[in-house]
């Protein structure tokens, strides 16, 4: 039995840093064209207005990034990940009341693939 696993990422860097990192990751990893980009990165949205991505249309016109532009091909790797978590830095882990609202599925212990779709 062949099993495909699909990449998920969820990294949360301050600030400037997160805007910079998601950009890179958009930039290598974007999602297919037909995907909305609410579903593609949840979370804290505010990380993607620093980025300076309102829509989809922001995504394709990334720039390679700077370290990689003159060096070596850039390769992206369209629909290679399911979606981003961005999140801010806060107080830090809190046990809520409301199990429905946890993007964590409590069974499995990993993101819940249930929550993504708006």
């Amino acid at each position: 039995m062949l099993v495909k696993h699909r990449a998920k990422v969820c990294y949360s860097p301050p600030g400037k840093t997160a805007a910079l990192l998601l950009q890179r990751l958009l930039f290598h990893f974007p999602p297919q064209s037909d995907t909305d980009l609410n579903s593609y990165v949840i979370g804290d949205k505010t990380i993607l207005k620093d980025a300076g991505i309102r829509d989809m249309k922001d995504v394709e016109a990334l720039a390679p990034p700077p370290e990689i532009k003159e060096t070596i091909p850039a390769q992206k790797y369209r629909g290679d990940v399911s979606y981003f978590i961005c999140t801010r830095p806060g107080r830090g882990p809190i046990v809520l009341t409301d199990e429905t609202r946890s993007l964590i599925n409590l069974k499995l212990g990993c993101p819940s693939e249930e929550k993504l779709v708006l």
